[in-house]
């Protein structure tokens, strides 16, 4: 009884102490292990992170991400300079710009199949939208990297986002956030160590 008792106790405090997204983050539903589904004024989004825990120390963090207008909003632009990466010790990181990505393509590649291999995901919970055509990386010397696409709640777009992170990227709780027009999407999610 007593060990049931301390197990059940130990439980709790590492549930109670889990630094991931959870009710008190507005708008974000856990929809997978490693992928969260955030729903705002102005952009739903899914984020997909499980690539984190493969490339903790590593010097980029990749991200697949699906974006959309909420039915009924009108359009929203998603400038990349507006997209940033929050560590958990509180530092900003930009955006990786088309130049910064294409040099570094050959280091990326894995990451990038790795991760997008998770998508689609927002069609469960956004039906009937259309795939959009743009996004802000131009992967191959033929293709075309935007700074800003137009969503709106009939199209969805989807690809990687790719951040920097000198030092290396570290497990804690990190934040990609969208400033909008009129809203700021803040969409938290945990790297942890791989086991």
């Amino acid at each position: 009884m007593r060990h049931t008792f301390l197990l059940g106790l130990l439980v709790f405090a590492a549930c109670a102490t889990a630094p991931a997204p959870n009710s008190s983050d507005p708008g974000i539903l856990v929809i997978h292990s490693n992928a969260v589904l955030y729903r705002g004024p102005e952009l739903v989004a899914t984020v997909v992170y499980g690539q984190g825990k493969r490339s903790v120390a590593e010097d980029w963090l990749t991200l697949a991400v699906e974006m959309t207008s909420p039915d009924g909003s009108g359009p929203t632009i998603v400038r990349r300079s507006n997209i940033s990466l929050y560590a958990p010790d509180g530092r900003r990181l930009p955006l990786a710009s088309q130049e910064e990505f294409f040099r570094n393509l050959a280091v990326l590649r894995i990451p990038l199949e790795l991760t997008l291999n998770y998508l689609p995901l927002l069609n469960r919970y956004e039906p009937g939208r259309i795939p959009g055509d743009r996004w802000f990386f131009a992967i191959s010397a033929t293709s075309v990297g935007f700074d800003e696409i137009p969503i709106s709640s009939s199209q969805q777009f989807s690809g990687p986002l790719v951040f920097s992170v000198p030092g290396g990227v570290q497990p804690g709780r990190w934040r990609l956030v969208f400033d909008l027009k009129e809203s700021r999407a803040n969409i938290p999610f945990t790297i942890e160590l791989k086991e």
